[in-house]
């Protein structure tokens, strides 16, 4: 699996409505602020930071003989865990993301197409950002707590490469909340043989901080 991660949001909702923003004058700016994994889960899971990146999506909108530029800033944190792949040794193969995106309003009206998707969706974007991910079947959901929020987290089975190594079976696991204005999404991947990693999901989903 690549290291890199993020859930790339397409803010094209916006072309449909955009015509409101022609009365407004300026740009208009939107920010998320940082969803992050406290310290304290971090240590109870083993898992460490890998980076905490800022990603900026500036559109230009036409309506009614006017342009507006509208700037998006989201927010993605990765983290990763070093574990012991039967066949193939010890590689940070057990990943978790987090991905802040600001609900954008303008004159009462908000967009933004994260808050419409299924946790598949949201797991179908994340495929995009790492090699060879495969989304397969949906295999459970259940319910945790996230930023006081109850959440549905769901399940799916999958495969993925492994830097340097063949294909291994996955479970990922994906949810939404929205907290403060923003919503943030969380993603864990992680091998199929380490039976008991879904805990560790769990406690790294109780552990975000936004």
């Amino acid at each position: 699996m690549h290291r890199r991660t993020a859930v790339v949001v397409a803010f094209a909702a916006l072309v449909a409505t955009s015509g409101c923003l022609g009365i407004l004058s300026g740009p208009l700016e939107f920010s998320a602020s940082e969803a992050t994994v406290g310290d304290d889960a971090l240590a109870e899971t083993g898992y460490e930071e890998a980076e905490v990146t800022s990603s900026e999506v500036t559109r230009t909108f036409s309506a009614a003989g006017q342009s507006k530029n509208v700037s998006v800033t989201n927010h993605v944190a990765m983290y990763e865990r070093t574990v012991d792949v039967l066949g193939i040794g010890e590689q940070r193969a057990a990943v978790f993301s987090t991905f802040a995106s600001p609900e954008v309003s303008v004159l009462g009206q908000t967009f933004n197409p994260i808050k419409d998707y299924s946790n598949r969706e949201l797991a179908e974007l994340a495929q995009q950002q790492y090699d060879s991910l495969s989304i397969g079947d949906e295999v459970g959901t259940r319910t945790v707590t996230v930023l006081e929020e109850s959440a549905e987290v769901s399940k799916f089975e999958g495969t993925a490469t492994l830097q340097g190594g063949p294909s291994v079976d996955v479970y990922v696991h994906v949810t939404k909340v929205k907290h403060d204005g923003d919503f943030v999404v969380a993603v864990g991947i992680y091998p199929q043989q380490l039976d008991d990693e879904q805990a560790h999901v769990d406690a790294l989903l109780a552990g975000i901080e936004h």
